[in-house]
């Protein structure tokens, strides 16, 4: 049976969320029940999603749009991301306007709700900032223990090639959020940075999409012009993990620093483990895996 998951995203900035949401509607092995969106004028991701569910021939995905904002930061004095952050919304037709829907932490409820009631675990992954996943777990408590969180985001070492204490960038977009989720004691596994960073594809892997002669993969091609930087498996690896056994785990306890010079830091301390934390990847296959499900080998 496919395993149901819902994925939440923010998906325009990175080039990594296009290709997770690909490599999820590419697998058999997964059913994607509903995509939401978060950070940042969440509704304008909404259209991102929608044309790449359009190329997929898969409108029947529920899209929702959700928080925008994060709890605590004003996004007033939030670093930017740099000059390629959002450039994928140059792909859409400009006219184009997002819809209204419910808001994607209701929907997540009602999604983690129904599955429980079948006998069923959904697998939400998340691939952007936790504040969709927090604000549904705030509103309802129970539903942190009814599903699985396999989610993109922090990083296991404290030292690593970004510098000491530097913090990952779908925690500090809402590290409050982040804290919450880490403590809300559901099931939960993290894909870190220091992880995904392994996983860098080649000129030569990013030139087959450009070489695939179909629409879809020339849609993801520009896209990846767009960006313009490297193409780094952070998201679809995390996807690829669900199914595919690339990825080794350890048990972890982790805390979220909101305070100081390392605020958003995702810090290993002593104590019951309170999630999964991936410390090793085989990247060849990771990448090998991408492309063929990606491209549709």
């Amino acid at each position: 049976m496919p395993i149901p998951i819902l994925i939440d995203t923010d998906i325009g900035d990175d080039i990594d969320d296009a290709l997770a949401l690909a490599v999820a509607l590419n697998s058999p092995e997964i059913e994607l029940v509903g995509i939401t969106t978060v950070f940042r004028d969440a509704p304008r991701r909404t259209l991102l999603v929608r044309e790449l569910l359009h190329l997929w021939n898969r409108k029947d995905i529920p899209v929702c749009a959700g928080c925008s904002q994060p709890f605590l930061t004003d996004l007033q004095t939030f670093p930017h991301g740099g000059p390629n952050v959002g450039k994928q919304f140059e792909a859409l037709d400009p006219t184009l306007k997002a819809e209204p829907t419910q808001h994607a932490a209701l929907f997540l409820i009602d999604q983690i709700r129904a599955h429980h009631a079948r006998g069923e675990v959904l697998t939400v992954v998340p691939i952007g900032a936790l504040s969709n996943i927090a604000l549904a777990f705030a509103l309802a408590p129970e539903t942190a223990q009814m599903c699985r969180i396999v989610m993109m985001g922090g990083k296991e070492k404290e030292a690593d090639a970004l510098g000491w204490g530097r913090a990952e960038w779908n925690i500090l977009c809402d590290p409050e959020a982040a804290a919450m989720v880490f403590r809300a004691g559901c099931d939960l596994k993290m894909v870190g940075l220091d992880v995904t960073l392994q996983c860098i594809l080649s000129e030569a892997e990013v030139a087959q999409f450009r070489g695939t002669n179909t629409p879809r993969a020339h849609f993801l091609a520009d896209l990846i012009a767009l960006w313009s930087h490297d193409v780094i498996l952070h998201d679809p690896l995390t996807v690829l993990t669900l199914f595919a056994d690339l990825v080794s785990f350890e048990p972890r306890r982790i805390e979220v620093e909101l305070c100081g010079e390392h605020r958003a830091v995702t810090k290993p301390l002593e104590g019951a483990p309170n999630c999964l934390v991936a410390v090793d990847v085989d990247a060849e296959r990771a990448k090998s895996l991408f492309l063929e499900r990606v491209l549709g080998r």
